[in-house]
């Protein structure tokens, strides 16, 4: 019951980074700051340089999740990338960014474990090809994932919180798009 209490505190904490990310970028829109706070807006995909084995990262998930899904594809026609997205992501970047988090828990004091687990947040959320203020709440996610598993001890609500972001983003992008018409529902 405990684990459901923290995974409940973190989802609110990553909505609060959500919307903050929203409103300051509500408030510098039609600013020259603009394109510093949100670059990927502008399609800057070179915004940073990112070193080598970062990409190799990078890569190898892409490439896990793309094989997964064509995996999930011969048995489900999966239109949406609904079980990429809610249960394959989720898993392989759970156990690719904080896994080895929870694997040495035991093992670090708290300075050098909040010290990975920033840097793993950091690299997990630059990970989706976001920039900028766009960023926050996907960090927000790592670390909250990070939190979850130094104060429960174990690994699996980081996979139900992983799977309650996506979920909720998911619809957020499956409404807006249904707003807007680019997608009919029939």
């Amino acid at each position: 019951m405990k684990e459901w209490k923290n995974i409940l505190i973190s989802f609110s904490i990553i909505s609060f980074a959500c919307a903050i990310k929203n409103y300051i970028i509500y408030i510098f829109n039609d600013s020259s700051f603009f394109a510093f706070l949100a670059p990927s807006v502008f399609g800057t995909h070179n915004f940073y340089i990112t070193p080598g084995f970062i990409n190799f990262l990078y890569d190898s998930q892409r490439s896990i999740i793309t094989a997964s899904h064509s995996l999930v594809s011969v048995f489900y026609n999966d239109q949406y990338h609904i079980v990429s997205i809610l249960i394959i992501a989720p898993f392989i970047e759970e156990t690719i960014y904080r896994l080895p988090l929870f694997s040495i828990k035991n093992y670090l004091n708290d300075y050098i474990y909040w010290f990975f687990a920033i840097i793993f947040s950091a690299i997990f959320a630059h990970s989706h090809d976001l920039y900028g203020i766009s960023l926050l709440p996907l960090f927000m996610l790592g670390i909250c994932c990070s939190w979850i598993i130094k104060v429960n001890k174990v690994f699996w609500p980081c996979l139900a919180l992983h799977f309650l972001y996506n979920f909720f983003s998911f619809i957020r992008i499956i409404s807006e798009s249904i707003w807007w018409g680019l997608i009919t529902i029939h």
